[in-house]
């Protein structure tokens, strides 16, 4: 039953009721269905499964952790600067071939105790100046655990010659 003629009824199945401004919204049914106030089909069908949304955030969230990771990553440019400690001793032999030199180092604080051991030198021409039983002062030059070698190398007493009885 019709109140007032001129009125339409919002629904044919509610017959008391009257037409209003309600009627121009769109249905809550449209909303959520993804309707243009949401992230869905209407607005961009290609994310309109949750699937694929998650897909999305989780590709999102995947590369912008491999941005973050690749600017702490150690690079040439961004590694410290290599540790340098003074180093006195004795030398016990020279392997040319190898570029290295056997020698009795003293203590160098902060680094190691005494101990015979090989040193790469640099630039290896200062090989040729060296004779077992130098005594030396150098440059410990420790780029990185397990890789280091000798600078600045400076003969402070020749070693003694062999007397030939």
């Amino acid at each position: 039953m019709i109140a007032d003629p001129s009125q339409k009824p919002c629904h044919p199945d509610r017959s008391g009721a009257k037409a209003s401004a309600v009627e121009s919204l769109p249905r809550v049914s449209e909303a959520r269905r993804g309707g243009p106030a949401r992230f869905g089909s209407a607005v961009n069908p290609r994310f309109n499964s949750s699937p694929r949304r998650l897909a999305f955030v989780f590709l999102a969230l995947l590369a912008s952790a491999a941005c973050n990771r690749a600017t702490t990553q150690p690079t040439s440019a961004n590694l410290q600067s290599p540790k340098r400690y003074a180093l006195k001793g004795k030398v016990v032999s020279i392997d040319k071939q190898s570029g290295t030199a056997n020698i009795n180092n003293e203590p160098i604080p902060g680094f190691m105790d005494p101990m015979v051991m090989p040193y790469p030198i640099k630039p290896a021409a200062a090989l040729d100046q060296l004779q077992p039983g130098d005594s030396i002062t150098a440059d410990v030059v420790v780029a990185e655990p397990g890789k280091y070698w000798l600078e600045n190398l400076k003969i402070t007493a020749h070693s003694k010659p062999a007397s030939g009885k």
